[in-house]
């Protein structure tokens, strides 16, 4: 099968997450034997390389200003940029020619973040199946997160109704979408896109996974106890990701369950804060941690940093639809207190009331983390309590799961019936 992924950036280039889930999937499906490609969008066009197995084009965005550069230009010139997205009919043209250029079976879109959605009008005008990757919320929300004004958006505003109104009618031509999120997903549903997909149509496949030479048994084997509980925090830091919550609540918890001086585990605790802020708003956490053993130590290679802490906190405070940190804290046996937004609690557990807490509620917070002191790290889980989400995000079941998909809309085209897959449906069962 001839396989065409296009997303916002591809790697080198990584901003996120978004960007290291296209390549893991890609080069799985390059590995089973597929001939695959992946486009994106540079500052500049580039010719085409090879990158581990997979063919990759990079065109010219043909925006206004580049999608890194947005904070650099006034909200008039960002709102005009936006409206003009809608309508890029040159990268649409050049993704037509990766189209030519590659001809492919089946076309897989991913964060069209900054790329017009008329892309999809030319896979269409080859009679090219698509599916698209539902990861984060640039469809419908002109800065793509669904937060505004420091708090998660209560309902749709006006603007984004606006910059968005194109992929109203532009969405009509993808055949199938796969959500990273039962949530986010149905978010989409709810504001009118894919509602021409029957349901089979409209799946949710989590993220495939890895934390590079990561060794959960190895972990297991590292010897903390001369060291207080250590909590963790990675990702960016800013007000959307919870950082703030996560300090107030380390703050309540106060220095009274510090470590005694000679005794750093007696009864103490520490929490590292990994990643950086884009812009200067780290100096405010860290005035606001000030006089609490919590230290900012930037960017960490995952698997070491993962071995340190004894317990991840994601205190995302926008609806983040599936944060690969949960994967990759589990991958390593790493246990995670996560807030109860986006697409958090899929994978933690609705019903887990220890390891969920209300979406910035620091008190609430706080006194999950006070249940994890009082029982102690010996009573810690590892990864082998969190098979329903390791089983459903390795590259090999994540790759299966969207060759089915590929496989069922080809079938289709060519008048077969296709066989049918017990992976249907808006929830896999996990």
């Amino acid at each position: 099968m001839r396989i065409l992924h296009l997303s916002s950036l591809y790697p080198p280039h990584i901003v996120g997450g978004a960007e290291r889930s296209v390549e893991h999937l890609a080069e799985e499906l390059a590995g089973l034997g597929h001939t695959v490609a992946a486009a994106c969008i540079e500052r500049q066009a580039e010719p085409k390389t090879v990158r581990n197995g997979v063919t990759v084009y990079r065109m010219a965005h043909h925006n206004d200003f580049w999608l890194e550069d947005w904070a650099q230009h006034g909200r008039f010139a960002r709102n005009a940029a936006k409206l003009k997205q809608q309508w890029n009919f040159a990268i649409a043209a050049d993704f037509g020619r990766v189209l030519d250029d590659f001809r492919p079976d089946v076309v897989n879109t991913h964060s069209l973040l900054d790329i017009s959605t008329l892309v999809w009008r030319e896979a269409a005008r080859r009679d090219i199946p698509i599916v698209h990757t539902v990861c984060e919320y640039d469809l419908i929300c002109g800065n793509a997160a669904m937060f505004k004004h420091g708090a998660p958006c209560t309902h749709w505003h006006l603007g984004c109704k606006v910059v968005n109104a194109s992929k109203q009618l532009t969405n009509r031509w993808v055949d199938a979408v796969a959500s990273v999120g039962t949530r986010i997903l149905q978010t989409h549903v709810d504001h009118g896109l894919f509602r021409h997909l029957a349901p089979e149509r409209r799946r949710v496949i989590y993220y495939s996974c890895t934390v590079p030479d990561g060794d959960p048994e190895a972990r297991r084997r590292v010897d903390r106890s001369a060291k207080p509980m250590t909590f963790g925090y990675l990702g960016r830091i800013n007000v959307e990701k919870g950082v703030g919550t996560l300090i107030d609540a380390l703050a309540e918890i106060g220095s009274r369950a510090h470590a005694t001086e000679g005794n750093p585990a007696s009864g103490g605790w520490r929490c590292l804060i990994a990643g950086q802020a884009m812009d200067d708003s780290i100096e405010r956490f860290k005035a606001k941690a000030e006089g609490l053993p919590i230290e900012f130590v930037g960017w960490v290679d995952p698997k070491d940093f993962l071995t340190e802490v004894d317990v991840l906190v994601v205190p995302s405070f926008w609806a983040e639809p599936s944060p690969r940190t949960v994967y990759e804290a589990y991958a390593m046996g790493v246990p995670v207190i996560g807030a109860d937004s986006g697409g958090i609690p899929e994978l933690i557990g609705e019903d887990n009331a220890d390891w969920l807490f209300r979406a910035g509620d620091a008190p609430d917070l706080a006194d999950r983390i006070r249940t994890v002191l009082a029982r102690g790290r010996a009573s810690l889980p590892d990864e082998r309590a969190f098979q329903h989400v390791l089983r459903e995000s390795t590259s090999e079941r994540v790759a299966e799961k969207y060759l089915d998909l590929y496989a069922e809309l080809l079938a289709e085209r060519r008048g077969i019936a296709p066989e049918p897959s017990p992976a249907h449906g808006i929830h896999h069962g996990a």
